[in-house]
């Protein structure tokens, strides 16, 4: 029987986030990754390099130390550019680095459905079995991801949609969405 595949944006347990208009990044969504009850957090945005650009805000602001990886640089550092971590351009070394860190850290990893191999699965669900809370936080960032069963379960799931609510409201007496 093939693994279950599930929607990050259809589960009920998921965190939503909503913005609209200019803003591109929900308030706060940096602090839901750091409060996560789990190690894994899966963020589900329409706009990933907005979110980058907050992280590294965060990062400098803050003086956490907050990575990005890519496959030409591999993890490399929001906080001072041109730091990167050696060894750490395929994605599989770069989970291990992260797994056998001891020190803070907000790794953040693209979704890339080609990349979800089973060994990055069983790396990803290494990290989500972590210590309660812990020291790091590995978020995987995307848009319509989707993630297989026990990793759904796992992990905590954020769903950030940008535009206007879908639920009606009323407006000087008519109804709109909003």
């Amino acid at each position: 029987m093939p693994p279950r595949v599930v929607s990050v944006s259809v589960l009920e347990n998921a965190a939503n986030l909503r913005t609209s208009g200019e803003q591109r990044v929900p308030d706060g969504l940096y602090e839901h990754v750091l409060e996560s009850a789990s190690n894994l957090v899966i963020l589900d945005t329409p706009h990933g390099d907005d979110v980058l650009s907050n992280f590294r805000q965060m990062a400098q602001r803050r003086g956490h130390s907050v990575y990005a990886w890519n496959p030409d640089l591999g993890l490399a550092s929001l906080r001072e550019h041109g730091i990167t971590v050696a060894g750490s351009k395929r994605l599989p070394d770069a989970l291990r680095f992260v797994l056998q860190s001891s020190h803070f850290g907000v790794y953040v990893f693209p979704s890339d459905k080609r990349e979800f191999t089973p060994q990055i699965i069983a790396l990803l669900r290494q990290i989500a079995r972590g210590k309660d809370g812990g020291d790091k936080r590995v978020v995987v960032m995307g848009q319509g991801i989707e993630i297989n069963s026990p990793l759904d379960r796992m992990a905590t799931l954020v769903v950030h949609k940008h535009g206007p609510s879908e639920r009606f409201r009323l407006r000087d007496g008519r109804w709109i969405r909003g």
